[in-house]
């Protein structure tokens, strides 16, 4: 009972900030002007008139207002949010999925850039040293000069803020995902342990059998949720339920290789509970990196899909764990 209260508690706690995770106010906000820029998330930036920001300005999720007399000494970037400017911007000026309105007294000394659903107005008087491009900016090769022209803002992009702000929240999000997922496995392991240990060894004796089965489970709950697609509950009861069937047998496959990895290290004494929790994490800590990693991603994508796909369909086969598929492979009696 003590080993069910901690991993429900670590449960509850890692999916709490999971959840949150999106929703901090500002990972590294300057508060007032004169920092050496300024990152915004979740909420509004104005630089009132006469005031100066050292540095760049990354707005996510918000709105970003300079007004009359106010000055970035860098670039501003607003992704899902609206700029109103009528300040003056060294750099560059991009929008992405957002307006942006442009003052009588604007001066942009860079280039604009809006695009992915963006929508630029531009007052009379308003001033662009740099070029206005709308629409996705891509980049181009010109004939016959053998030149490859790069998108514009690619330089600060994939060195600013933005793109690392990107990747430490996606790794941040993907291992506190795979702590949550070790230690549902944990908690399944306290709770089901002979249903656990039935998926596994069908999986195992049966594996062409339960991959088989549980890419046609997929498809077919794909396409029932399609034809259920005009009903409000039924095709998100259908997803939830192929999701449940999906998680235990993935944690059932880990459950499996924890044993298996353990028996090789020569530990005396194997019990479900690790074995589910280091086998888990070990599968989808590599699945998720491969994932994650740029060049690696279909081999993370084949993976995921691959051990999902053998799980439930070992699930679907012994419904659950409830029943056996093969012979020989019954529960074992409940001491």
């Amino acid at each position: 009972m003590m080993y069910r209260r901690w991993f429900l508690g670590l449960i509850v706690s890692l999916a709490a900030a999971l959840t949150l995770l999106p929703t901090t106010p500002a990972l590294a906000q300057g508060g007032q002007p004169g920092d050496d820029g300024v990152v915004i998330w979740n909420e509004d930036y104005t630089l009132e008139e006469g005031q100066r920001l050292e540095g760049d300005l990354v707005v996510f999720n918000g709105d970003a207002t300079l007004k009359a007399n106010s000055l970035v000494e860098g670039s501003v970037v607003v992704w899902n949010g609206n700029a109103e400017v009528a300040g003056t911007i060294e750099k560059d000026l991009v929008v992405s999925s957002g307006h942006i309105h442009l003052g009588s007294s604007a001066w942009v000394q860079g280039d604009v850039v809006c695009t992915w659903n963006c929508d630029l107005e531009q007052e009379d008087g308003a001033r662009l040293d740099g070029k206005r491009i709308e629409g996705l900016p891509m980049g181009g090769f010109h004939w016959p000069e053998f030149t490859w022209t790069q998108p514009p803002f690619v330089d600060f992009w994939a060195s600013g803020p933005g793109w690392l702000l990107n990747r430490i929240f996606e790794v941040i999000r993907v291992l506190i995902a795979v702590l949550v997922i070790a230690a549902i496995a944990g908690l399944l392991a306290l709770i089901m342990p002979q249903q656990m240990t039935q998926v596994g060894q069908t999986a195992l004796r049966a594996p062409w059998a339960s991959l088989g089965v549980g890419l046609l489970t997929v498809l077919a709950a794909i396409a029932l949720m399609v034809l259920l697609v005009l009903t409000i509950c039924l095709p998100p009861l259908v997803a939830l339920a192929l999701a449940a069937a999906g998680l235990f047998g993935w944690v059932c496959v880990g459950a499996l290789i924890g044993e298996r990895l353990l028996a090789a290290l020569k530990v005396r004494e194997v019990t479900p509970l690790w074995a589910a929790v280091l086998g888990t994490l070990l599968i989808t800590l590599i699945s998720a990196g491969l994932s994650v990693a740029l060049c690696l991603a279909p081999l993370g994508w084949l993976l995921t899909l691959g051990a999902g796909c053998l799980g439930l369909g070992a699930v679907v086969l012994t419904r659950f764990g409830t029943r056996p598929y093969l012979h020989g492979s019954a529960l074992p009696p409940v001491v």
